[in-house]
This record gives C-alpha cells, sequence and structure tokens, in this order.
C-alpha cells in the first residue's frame, strides 16, 4: 500500500512583468483588428486566439452587412462543432440590437421525426424506430438527411409532411447571387458540405472542425461491407474488397484498370435505399483504394475528389476515411482557436492557412492570470493517461487527491474534468468525498461548455491519448513519415520505448498530432473554468493531475512523493476495524505498542481525510473514542497549497 505525499514546490519562472499587461479591452480590440484584417485578406487565415476573449461573441454579434469593405458583400457563415455552441451564439446574436441573423438546424433540431418525437407510434424501415433509422442512414451510410427523409415519406405518412422544417429553412436563406440579407449566418459543421451555401461565402469556423468519418467497429464494418458489396454487385460476384487489396499492395496495373471500371458510376438512390450494406461514398472510397500508396507503417493512402482513405497493408481493413467539405469556392476560410494544431486544421479544412496571433505568450499568461483570475497547478509529474481505464494505483491516488481538494476548499470544489473511462468512478469519489451533487465533464466534450465558468475550483483527472496507431493513420493521412520509438529489452525483445516520443524524417508532425488530443484537451478543459474577465469577482483555481498540460498554463507545480504505509497504521486499522462501536487512542496504543501521541497525530490525520470519525467524551472516564469509517489507508493524502 502506498500514501501520497505532495509538497509544495517553486511555481511557474515565466517572467510576468507590468509591460506583458494587457486589458481585456485591449485584448479584444486586438481580436477584432486581427478578425477584420484575416477576413479583408487575401488568404486564409488561422487566428490564435485565447479562451474566454470573446471570439463567439465577436462574430455573433458584429453587423457585418455594414462592413461591405470586409466581406465584399459576401455572407459571414459562423460555423460550430455542436448544436449547444449553436444555440450560445445565437442567443448572442439575438441580444444585439440591429443584427439580422439566420440559423440553418440540423435534423434532430428540425425535424421531430428525427429526434424521436414519434418513435412510439410510427415504424421505419428495418424494425428501427424512425430516429434510429435516421441515424442509420445520416450517420453510418453517410446519406443525406434530404434524401433519407425524402425516402421516408414515401413510404410513411410523417407528420412534419412534405414542407418539414428541415427542408423549408433553406427558403429562408438568399441566393448566392443576392446580397446577404443577414449579418451572420450559424450552422454546425455538417452544412459545411452544401457547396451552394459556401460558394463566395465568408466562412469563420469557431474551433477546429472534424471531418474524418466516425470510426467505431460498427462503421468500420459498414465501410468494408459496403465497399464489397458495390464491388460483388458490379462484377457479378467476380471481385471482392480482398482484390482491392492485392491490387494495390501487388502493384497489378492490369487488375486495378479492371476493377476501376466497377466504380466509375455513383451509386442510385435505388441502391442506397434498397439495400442495408450500401454507403453512399462506396464508389470514391473504391476509387481511393486503388489510387493509394504506401506511405508508412505499412499504411496507403489515396484520394478521390474529397474522399481520402488510409487502408492497412497488412490485412486491407480501411484505417480512415476523411470527408472534408470543399471550401475552395468559399470567399475566405478563417478558424479561430486557442491551442491550434496547424496539421489538423488543414486536414479538416484547407492547406496553406496563414498563422494569425492576437496575444503574445506572455501576454496571454497575463491577462489569463490577472484578467481572468484563472491560476492552474499542475500535480505531480506523470502523465496518468486513462483513455481506457484506471492504471496502477491510480485510481487509489485519485480518491486521495479528490478528498484533499475537498479538505482544502470545502464546498467550492464540486467539479472534475475527466477522461470518458473512469467520469463515473471519479463522481462517484466525488460523492464519498461529501461533494454534494458533483458535477463532471469528459475530454472531448468541454469545447464550448460553459458549465463551470463559475465555478471557484475545479480538478482535471489524467489525460486521454489518441494512440500510436491512430497517429500513425493520420501521419499518412498527411503522406509523412515518422514512426513511434522503439527500445530493444535485456532479453533482447523489442517495445514501444517510454514517453510517447516518435522518429523519423515527420516525428514533429507525429508530436503535434498526440498534442493535439493530450495537451489540447487538458488546455481545454482547464479554459472552462474562470470565464468572464469583465467581473473582476471572477477567478478559479484548476489543479491539473497530469504534466501533459501546455508548459505556458503551469503557474505552480506540486510536486509528489510516495511512502509505503507502515505496518504499525496497518496494526492501528485492524484494532478500529475490530471495535466498530469506538476506541480510545490508548486502547490502540496498547495493542500495537506505540506511543500515545503519535496514535493521536495519525487518528487526527485520518479524521481530515474523512477515513475516521470522533466522539468526544463517549470513553471511559471521558476519553475521546474514534471509529473508522471504512476507508482505505492509501486513500490518505497531503500537499501543501
Amino acid at each position: 500500500m502506498t500514501t501520497d505525499s505532495i509538497s509544495h514546490s517553486d511555481s511557474y519562472d515565466e517572467q510576468t512583468v507590468a509591460p506583458n499587461g494587457v486589458t481585456t479591452d485591449e485584448a479584444r480590440d486586438r481580436l477584432e483588428d486581427t478578425l477584420f484584417s484575416a477576413l479583408k485578406d487575401e488568404e486564409d487565415s488561422l487566428i490564435h486566439a485565447p479562451t474566454s476573449l470573446g471570439k463567439t461573441h465577436q462574430i455573433a454579434t458584429t453587423r457585418w452587412r455594414d462592413y461591405d469593405e470586409i466581406t465584399d458583400g459576401k455572407p459571414v457563415i459562423h460555423i460550430h462543432q455542436t448544436t449547444k455552441a449553436r444555440k450560445d451564439a445565437v442567443q448572442k446574436s439575438r441580444a444585439e440590437p440591429g443584427v439580422e441573423y439566420r440559423v440553418l438546424r440540423g435534423r434532430t433540431d428540425a425535424c421531430p421525426v428525427a429526434a424521436g418525437d414519434y418513435d412510439n407510434e410510427l415504424t421505419a424501415p428495418n424494425g428501427r424506430t424512425p430516429s434510429e433509422w435516421f441515424d442509420w442512414m445520416c450517420n453510418v451510410r453517410n446519406i443525406s438527411f434530404h434524401e433519407a427523409h425524402k425516402q421516408l415519406t414515401q413510404r410513411r405518412d410523417l407528420p412534419c409532411g412534405e414542407y418539414c422544417d428541415a427542408v423549408t429553412q433553406w427558403w429562408d436563406i438568399s441566393d448566392g447571387d443576392d446580397e446577404p440579407e443577414y449579418d451572420v449566418l450559424h450552422t454546425t459543421a455538417n452544412f459545411a458540405h452544401v457547396d451552394d451555401l459556401i460558394e463566395e461565402a465568408n466562412v469563420i469556423f469557431d474551433e477546429r472542425p472534424e471531418y474524418g468519418l466516425t470510426f467505431s467497429d460498427h462503421e468500420r464494418i459498414q465501410f468494408q461491407r459496403a465497399t464489397t458489396n458495390l464491388l460483388k454487385h458490379r462484377s457479378d460476384g467476380e471481385y471482392a474488397m480482398i482484390d482491392l487489396r492485392y491490387a494495390v499492395i501487388r502493384d497489378e496495373p492490369e487488375l486495378q484498370a479492371e476493377l476501376r471500371e466497377y466504380f466509375e458510376d455513383e451509386v442510385t438512390e435505388g441502391w442506397l435505399f434498397r439495400r442495408e450494406e450500401t454507403h453512399r461514398l462506396a464508389p470514391a472510397i473504391g476509387r481511393a483504394i486503388l489510387d493509394s500508396e504506401e506511405v508508412c507503417a505499412g499504411r496507403y493512402h489515396g484520394q478521390d475528389g474529397r474522399v481520402e482513405v488510409v487502408m492497412s497493408g497488412l490485412d486491407g481493413e480501411i484505417r480512415h476515411v476523411q470527408h472534408t467539405p470543399d471550401l475552395s469556392q468559399a470567399r475566405r476560410v478563417i478558424g479561430l482557436d486557442a491551442f491550434p494544431s496547424e496539421t489538423r486544421w488543414e486536414i479538416n479544412t484547407v492547406g496553406g492557412l496563414s498563422q494569425k496571433i492576437v496575444l503574445s505568450p506572455a501576454e496571454r499568461n497575463w491577462w489569463r492570470r490577472n484578467e481572468r483570475g484563472l491560476v492552474v497547478k499542475q500535480i505531480g509529474e506523470a502523465t496518468r493517461s486513462y483513455t481506457q481505464d484506471w492504471k496502477g494505483a491510480g485510481e487509489t491516488k485519485c480518491r486521495s487527491l479528490i478528498q484533499k481538494v475537498r479538505e482544502i476548499h470545502g464546498e467550492a470544489f464540486r467539479s472534475c474534468i475527466t477522461p470518458n473511462s473512469i467520469e463515473q468512478d471519479v463522481r462517484q469519489m466525488m460523492v464519498d468525498a461529501d461533494v454534494e451533487e458533483p458535477t463532471t465533464m469528459h475530454y472531448g466534450e468541454q469545447k464550448s461548455r460553459n458549465d463551470f465558468s463559475n465555478e471557484e475550483v475545479g480538478l482535471l483527472v489524467g489525460c486521454i491519448d489518441p494512440g500510436d496507431e491512430n497517429i500513425l493513420d493520420l501521419l499518412a493521412l498527411c503522406e509523412v513519415v515518422a514512426k513511434p520509438r522503439r527500445m530493444v529489452t535485456e532479453s533482447g525483445e523489442q517495445k514501444r520505448a517510454p514517453g510517447r516520443d516518435f522518429v523519423g524524417p515527420d516525428a514533429e508532425v507525429a508530436r503535434e498530432i498526440l498534442a493535439s488530443v493530450r495537451e489540447n484537451n487538458l488546455a481545454q478543459a482547464a479554459g472552462r473554468y474562470a470565464r468572464n474577465p469583465d467581473d473582476r469577482n471572477s477567478g478559479a483555481t484548476v489543479y491539473v493531475w497530469s504534466d501533459a498540460l501546455p508548459r505556458m498554463l503551469v503557474d505552480e507545480e506540486i510536486g509528489t512523493e510516495y511512502r509505503s504505509a507502515t505496518a504499525k497504521q496497518a496494526g492501528f486499522v485492524q484494532v478500529l476495524e475490530e471495535n466498530p462501536s469506538g476506541v480510545t487512542a490508548k486502547l490502540i496504543a496498547t495493542e500495537t505498542d506505540s506511543d500515545k501521541s503519535y496514535v493521536i497525530s495519525w487518528l487526527e490525520e485520518m479524521e481530515q481525510q474523512n477515513n475516521i470519525t470522533k466522539s468526544v467524551g463517549t470513553g471511559y472516564q471521558g476519553a475521546t473514542e474514534w471509529k473508522w469509517c471504512g476507508g482505505d489507508l492509501e486513500r490518505s493524502v497531503v500537499f501543501d497549497s
């Protein structure tokens, strides 16, 4: 068993002197200048701007039609990554006098049938409920909602009818040739695939989009089956997916040319909706595979138009399908991000993004600490990736940490952000530490969330890691070469070297992709706190239990030491457990042959950790009695804050 002893250490040594000071008003003026300049310039841009500076507010509340010299009189489309983020931005536009806005809503917002309101009344093909059928068609098979809705309308009498809001909402959007009748159009990321909407528009992404198709086992199987299904059908059963792999890996041009003929034509609506194992992108996926070449780590990358495929040369498995919208016809593409990965932005938008910095690193830190009041403390020197589950003694140590933060901050501590795999465990640990109504989020869902904006204290538990295989997929997608650093053990076995490093000519790209998941999620999570720099009373302290946090965000480091629990302490617990109604310190000292003052000191420490309760004056001759609460001796942790 182990006990954590966390001691106060030197704080981050960056100088935060007055010359780096910048007020919130000054920072927002710079953001506006940078944004206007980017829209006016003749190049697409990626703007680096700190969290909570007001990026969304700036776009949503500007009367863009008054700035023809900036927008060239073209529409401004504000693209959000979640429905909630879109709704928050719409509220800002609605509250700003004189701003005209429009909204394009997703299927579950616009169509009550897709939202599941009629699942108990209606049925859909193949035994699914209507909402399940729409999810299957749109999410798994990549069929547009408009196409899917038309098909279901032909088969069922839908309450939303032919003129469903999901269809008629387009009627309020002006033609691309007309002057826009609104200042800003709010949409979610999927609408960027609508070419007529994007053409000649000023497209502003509020955060980095992700246009890699969802790749759970379910979707992966659908890609494989849909492609082989189409090939089998068009070749009268002569060829299947395995032949695609052989044609590419064995470099057989004649076979490639023959197979290519079967993927030349796009699939018809009849084909899409008549069979289960189909996919709208199957022809493009097939063509991309046939055009693929090996890049690195046995991965092949091919492209057909906007569809890109990464395939494993080992087993022919489709590893990644990228379907980035064609943004080449937009007047301007602007990305906004606090900690951007240039590589992943260019994968998901356009290449050659011009980098624009709103505040220098020193100014960002000064503004965060002094204007937002956000202080970040890193605990320990371990990375603590809990993407799948707890590792080692992590669960026990986390319980200790939560109890200690609760002890220091009392009722002010109510929130944690964690990996999804351990979120439920962390919430229960908070309950065990007497946190009333604890709230949690997990990495990946924290972007654009303001749930913790008024919390005074927060704890980020560990981090998540994309894993080497997913990083190698993205490297192949970018057609760059790197591989995980390996080492040879004493027994001669080769294994992954510790430290998550990469080697090769493009190792820096691999490190950037790793950071885009690990470091970026931590930075975004810390940014969920102290989000109102206009309120002088606003502020928060955030503890981060991972060393993957970007260095520039670390205001203070809290070192950790681990020591083994003593046999004496285990004996104390045994005496307490054998006397559940209560026991005096004197009895514990006698039973364990220990010094009474040491026993009392230990009992008081355990009481602070909520492992023990005491009852003053209830023992023999008014002695204090102590009761064990059923805790674990490993749960005690001490650190200076």
